[in-house]
């Protein structure tokens, strides 16, 4: 389930063709993108994850992710605040940057996703191995009050609490990411190894005070399988992305195994569940739908993730992710992006059939992948990730943007493409893992090596956006 990034030498930056519509903002932070200062980030799954940025009010920005100490309390969760022109917010924790520890020792907290609450508190969300000796993690939760101290009214006073799915194998319970209910209601997704020996979706509903809500399957909490696979290959299925429909459904993202012969056969998958908990039966029929792509044929991967999740106002799921597009044994990785119908069904005025590709391919077979996605106001759709630039798999930080019919949007960086090379270490790499709009202005957030292959630090990225003159005066 885990894959890893190799790191390799460093080569320039290609610019956008169009001026200023993708360029670098360089009224932000210094140059175009500010730095959080850390030497020691650690992230989840190699840095597959999407940990979108989110927006105050204010303009500011939150990000998180983990902070590897190297000391007795081992990896923590971290969280840092910018100005909305990009720099550290010293009203947050007096230099714009706040740690959380849940394990009390040397163990290994890792941060997956932050979300902002209508009062201005924030809740971060993750994994703990709290309860390693059983080899095992927990979903973890925290919230912070706006100053970034931690919030007592959350967590039996501690502002953070843990849960455990416990279905059996390892008890490996991991959580992806986190969306605020309008009632203040916060929901948490990501996965539960089961004792079939793979996973399932997991979700859990917190009450305002950090307790599980009742109200939510009895338990607060769900699973959900697919079971596509049979045999000895695993069902690993996993909620990558959550988020609330108008109606108050919950709606998960993520993908699930399907390989008769490998694990590595997966599909975009979505769940939908009713605001109690139970499956919609009005999505696609049983609360559950799958895309594939499929283009490996016989000798190919067939390897497609959904890492990005995003609702358009419409209702209209889009996803982003990865898929194998070649068919023969040496891997060719494209961003892969779908849209399916509040029904769950593709699409049809989406690429084709629901789906479509964006290659890079600045090198032959190389590796490009979206893991943050949003809408703009004018329906056209953003993406973020990453592309590889050299055959030794360095990475430049990408960002697409996309016709609300999924054609690559031409007033946008080169033919709707844009990559970044942040310059930041040799061997040099970046990656975005999130996206959002700080008004019309892009705002994309990453990580990238600093000064050498095992020191990394977070970064954040401001992109011009024309939304006036695009296309007609949309």
């Amino acid at each position: 389930m885990r894959m890893a990034f190799a790191l390799s030498l460093m080569l320039g930056m290609n610019l956008p063709a169009l001026a200023g519509n993708g360029d670098l903002d360089v009224s932000f932070g210094t140059g175009g993108f500010v730095r959080t200062g850390l030497s020691n980030a650690a992230f989840p799954y190699g840095g597959f994850v999407s940990i979108p940025p989110v927006m105050q009010p204010d303009g500011k920005i939150l990000i998180c992710s983990s902070q590897s100490t190297g000391s007795a309390s081992g990896t923590d969760f971290f969280v840092s605040r910018f100005t909305a022109n990009g720099v550290l917010d010293t009203s947050f924790s007096f230099d714009g940057k706040v740690t959380i520890d849940f394990d009390g020792g040397g163990g290994a907290d890792l941060c997956t996703g932050v979300a902002l609450q209508a009062d201005g508190k924030i809740v971060v969300v993750g994994y703990t191995f709290i309860s390693a000796a059983a080899n095992g993690a927990d979903f973890a939760i925290a919230r912070l009050n706006t100053d970034g101290t931690l919030d007592t009214g959350f967590g039996g006073g501690t502002g953070k609490t843990t849960v455990g799915f416990d279905l059996g194998n390892n008890n490996d319970d991991a959580a992806n990411s986190v969306a605020i209910q309008p009632d203040g209601k916060i929901v948490v997704a990501g996965y539960a190894t089961t004792a079939a020996n793979g996973t399932d979706f997991a979700v859990v509903r917190l009450n305002t005070d950090g307790s599980r809500d009742s109200s939510f399957n009895l338990t607060g909490k769900v699973s959900v399988g697919f079971n596509l696979t049979s045999g000895t290959i695993l069902n690993n299925d996993v909620a990558t992305s959550v988020a609330i429909d108008a109606l108050g459904n919950v709606v998960l993202g993520g993908y699930a195994n399907k390989g008769s012969t490998t694990s590595l056969d997966d599909d975009f998958a979505v769940v939908r569940l009713l605001p109690n908990g139970v499956l919609d039966s009005n999505f696609d029929a049983d609360g559950r739908a799958t895309l594939a792509f499929d283009l490996g044929g016989a000798t190919g991967s067939n390897l497609e993730r959904a890492y990005a999740m995003t609702l358009q106002r419409d209702g209209k799921i889009v996803l982003g992710g990865l898929t194998d597009s070649s068919s023969s044994s040496t891997e060719n990785y494209d961003m892969a992006i779908a849209r399916l119908q509040p029904d769950g069904s593709p699409d049809s005025n989406f690429g084709i059939a629901g789906k479509t590709l964006v290659s890079f391919d600045v090198v032959a077979n190389g590796e490009d992948f979206v893991l943050g996605l949003t809408e703009q106001s004018n329906g056209k759709i953003l993406l973020a990730g990453a592309a590889q630039r050299t055959a030794v798999f360095a990475l430049d930080a990408a960002v697409v943007r996309l016709n609300g019919d999924g054609s690559p949007d031409a007033e946008f960086g080169a033919l709707g493409k844009v990559r970044l090379n942040l310059a930041l270490a040799s061997p040099n790499t970046q990656v975005l893992n999130g996206v959002a709009l700080q008004g019309t202005q892009i705002i994309a957030n990453g990580f990238a090596p600093v000064g050498g292959t095992s020191s990394f630090d977070n970064f954040v990225v401001r992109l011009k956006n024309d939304l006036i003159f695009a296309s007609g005066f949309e």
